[in-house]
This record gives C-alpha cells, sequence and structure tokens, in this order.
C-alpha cells in the first residue's frame, strides 16, 4: 500500500497525466527532434508552452545537452512504469478476476473464444449473418477456386 502525493496541477488532472505519460512511456528525446549539431552545440525542437505549444528551436552547448539528456536516464535498478494498480503485471490476473467478480461482470473475451465470425456477430451485434433479413432462409456461402480477374 502506498500514497502519492502531488501538488495541485495548474491545468487539471490531463496535464500532469500527460506530462507523466512523455517520461514514463518515452525516450528523453527522439532524433526527428534534433535539428543540427557542431562540435560545440546542439539545435533541437521543443514546445513553447508560453506560445501555446509551438515546437520552436534552440540551441545549446553540447555538454548542456548531455547534461538534460542524461537527467532522464534511469539510475540503475530502477524500470519505466507500464501499468500499475489492478493492471501490473505481477497481479493482473487476479486483481481481473476480482473486479469482475465485485462488478458481477463476467469475462467479455471468453464468450468469443473458438467462435467463428458468425457467431461472434450473433453474440456482439444479435446480427445472424447467415439468415436471409428478407425470407428467413438460411444464407449458404460458396468458395471460387482458381484466380479471376475483375477486368476481364
Amino acid at each position: 500500500e502506498w500514497v502519492v502525493y502531488t501538488k495541485e496541477a495548474f491545468n487539471g488532472a490531463n496535464s500532469v497525466i500527460k506530462y507523466l505519460g512523455r517520461y514514463t512511456h518515452r525516450i528523453a528525446i527522439s532524433n526527428s527532434r534534433i535539428i543540427s549539431m557542431t562540435s560545440e552545440t546542439v539545435t533541437y525542437l521543443a514546445k513553447d508552452y508560453k506560445n501555446g505549444g509551438k515546437m520552436i528551436p534552440y540551441t545549446v552547448k553540447g555538454t548542456e545537452f548531455l547534461r538534460m539528456f542524461l537527467m532522464h536516464v534511469l539510475p540503475k535498478g530502477f524500470v519505466r512504469i507500464r501499468h500499475y494498480g489492478i493492471l501490473s503485471c505481477r497481479s493482473k490476473k487476479e486483481k481481473m478476476d476480482l473486479c469482475r467478480k465485485l462488478l458481477n461482470s463476467m469475462q467479455y473475451l471468453s464468450q468469443l473464444r473458438n467462435k467463428t465470425v458468425a457467431e461472434k456477430l450473433l453474440i456482439l451485434y444479435q446480427k445472424d449473418i447467415c439468415k436471409c433479413e428478407v425470407c428467413g432462409g438460411k444464407l449458404s456461402s460458396f468458395r471460387l477456386r482458381g484466380s479471376y480477374s475483375l477486368t476481364g
């Protein structure tokens, strides 16, 4: 059991999630954002939040660029977050089973396993594609062998 303390965000919870998402699921900077390099400087694109999130070029010394990049490298023994809580790999099956039980919900995918496309459509949409909508008779399907051309 653990509790996270965070200060109130300026733009609400969505901005916090987007901010954290950049650091938990991506690398520090993608190659496409690096515009140019010299022996002394690196020029890269970054969002200017004061200007509505426009991408603008920044040029910094190579040592400063490396310092900023290395701030995003995790220390030895740490891993990036993939899923946590009920979706964590360690307890996903047990927690999801418990959630389904508490919600009185069945495992949805188990209904569809090993079913044909026609059976799945009947379960999901109550639409029997093997029955004619006009007369209610059984529809037949045919397979053609060989190749054919629509252009003649």
